[in-house]
């Protein structure tokens, strides 16, 4: 289930859609398959670029807050909450915690298998 509001359902989207798209040009056009090339550099640098999206993609699509009105007992007051958010985060900030994630996991991996 995601709880989110507006466009933050596409954080994730927005993280892997220029994986998927440049890895494909790069198998299909050039023969380099970034999953399987014995360098590390296309599949970090590329992950790197979806972090890259995902930031600016959400800080463009959260230019703009959402104004609500609180009523307290001093009276009205406004406050500025952002439009698009996955999990009550903020969309731009999608984009470092999936590349904090995909570097922890990485190396996790890289921990696992060198022994």
């Amino acid at each position: 289930m995601f709880f989110s509001t507006g466009h933050g359902m596409f954080a994730l989207v927005t993280f892997i859609a220029p994986f998927i798209v440049i890895a494909a040009i790069l198998n299909y056009g050039f023969g380099i398959d970034v999953l399987a090339i014995n360098s590390w550099w296309p599949l970090h640098s590329l992950m790197f670029l979806g972090a890259i999206s995902t930031f600016v993609i959400g800080w463009y699509l959260n230019r703009t807050m959402v104004e609500d009105t609180v009523y307290e007992r001093s009276g009205p007051v406004k406050v500025l909450r952002p439009k698009h958010t996955l999990y009550w985060i903020r969309f731009e900030y999608w984009g470092l915690i999936f590349l904090v994630m995909y570097f922890a996991f990485n190396a996790y991996r890289a921990y696992r298998f060198s022994r």
